[in-house]
């Protein structure tokens, strides 16, 4: 038994769609040196091992002790936040507990073989996909895991209480340098995928200073209206619609409806 994580980058299929195939393999190059960087600086390096293909990582440990659970939620913040704040890549994961191996094989010259087994493996990367979130979405056996030993922080339920996530961007992350321009400049890109939304209220979910959430949300219009080449009206109105949309969560909703009512109060 094991923990395992699937991670990749949210939207690479599109970027590759609008880059050369040199660009396409710089991506790569810089997706996985990020990540080898992180390996390095583990304090247990045997606790945890990989495996990189294309845009996406696996992460297994060794068993199922809770130190290495945690080692592989802080490696894998740390590889999220990392790869935004010095590639521009967001990161949408997984972590799951079961049954896996990577099994060694013969290689011949022409031919390499990667072979990889297991309930966890393929739990995990259903599931990585399953949510509308940027962050790590838990199956319930790990957040089982992790709640039975006090150790939830910042983790939320899905709507229909099934899954859970744990996110690597919070609102200091946010507001820090220019991370909150370069989120919304990737939001905007996307047109406002819900998973956008959803990672904005993971990261003000318990924030209790109302006035920082407030201003969030101004420093985010001012920086839509502001996005060159947008007509910034047409943006701004995007971003209002699509936060009603279907897959964003009603907390959001709630929260930015306030944020709109507050706002509308003090103006009128």
């Amino acid at each position: 038994m094991k923990y395992v994580a699937f991670l990749d980058i949210l939207g690479f299929k599109d970027r590759l769609k609008k880059s050369t195939h040199a660009d396409a393999q710089n991506y790569i190059q810089q997706f996985s040196s990020i990540i080898y960087k992180n390996f390095q600086n583990l304090s247990n390096k045997n606790s945890i091992k990989g495996y990189v293909f294309s845009d996406s990582l696996i992460l297994y440990s060794l068993d199922t002790k809770l130190v290495n659970l945690l080692a592989l939620i802080k490696l894998i913040q740390n590889i999220c936040k990392d790869e935004f704040i010095e590639k521009g890549f967001l990161i949408r994961g997984s972590i799951t507990r079961g049954n896996f191996d990577e099994i060694n094989t013969n290689n011949l010259e022409n031919l390499r073989k990667g072979l990889l087994v297991g309930a966890a493996f393929v739990e995990a990367y259903t599931l990585e996909s399953s949510e509308k979130v940027i962050g790590i979405t838990l199956s319930k056996t790990v957040y089982e895991d992790l709640y039975y030993n006090n150790y939830l922080k910042g983790a939320i339920e899905n709507d229909n209480n099934t899954s859970y996530f744990i996110g690597y961007i919070d609102l200091d992350f946010l507001l820090s340098d220019d991370n909150l321009y370069e989120f919304i400049k990737l939001a905007v890109e996307s047109e406002w995928m819900p998973h956008y939304y959803n990672a904005i209220y993971l990261a003000i979910k318990n924030e209790s200073n109302d006035k920082k959430v407030e201003d969030l949300f101004i420093k985010i219009e001012n920086i839509i209206v502001n996005i060159p080449s947008k007509v910034g009206w047409r943006a701004l109105d995007s971003f209002i619609e699509n936060a009603f949309a279907k897959d964003v969560k009603i907390a959001f909703k709630k929260r930015f409806l306030k944020h709109i009512r507050n706002k509308l109060l003090t103006e009128a």
